[in-house]
């Protein structure tokens, strides 16, 4: 009778020990998006370039593309085009789901989702890969904020 009842305490003890071990872990995913946010927000970014495959654009210098990421969520760049973003970590890929459209009389809505390489105080590298397309663009952006 000892025999069994130091068998089911130490099962009891080790499945214990392991429901304990197993509960331990942390989901910091709200903080890292909260973080993204902070470090996206009220700044305005400027394509630097652009990778495509082995193609290579340069806009250092020149007049660009440039996206803004205001505090309330909402988003406009230089190509016209206005609407809200929200940022979410999918797998183990932080990503920026912007929906906007075009302010002009036949506006045009569009939906893109950019995969965060990297986010840094002021430089910025996203990847997507558009539809119908096998190849990611990469685009590096910097901000003077």
């Amino acid at each position: 009778m000892k025999k069994y009842l130091y068998i089911a305490t130490t099962v009891l003890f080790a499945l214990l020990s392991l429901t304990q071990l197993t509960s331990c872990s942390k989901d910091t995913s709200g903080a890292e998006i909260d973080l993204t946010y902070q470090m996206l927000s009220d700044k305005t970014w400027f394509l630097d370039y652009s990778i495509t495959g082995k193609s290579k654009r340069t806009y250092l210098g020149q007049s660009t593309y440039f996206i803004d990421f205001e505090k309330n969520k909402e988003t406009k760049d230089s190509d016209g085009l206005n609407g809200r973003y929200k940022i979410e970590k999918i797998g183990n890929i932080l990503q920026i789901h912007v929906t906007a459209k075009t302010s002009s009389v036949s506006s045009v809505e569009y939906e893109i989702i950019y995969n965060i390489e990297s986010i840094g105080r002021r430089n910025l590298i996203l990847y997507f890969t558009l539809p119908g397309e096998t190849v990611p663009t990469k685009r590096y952006f910097s901000t003077k904020n």
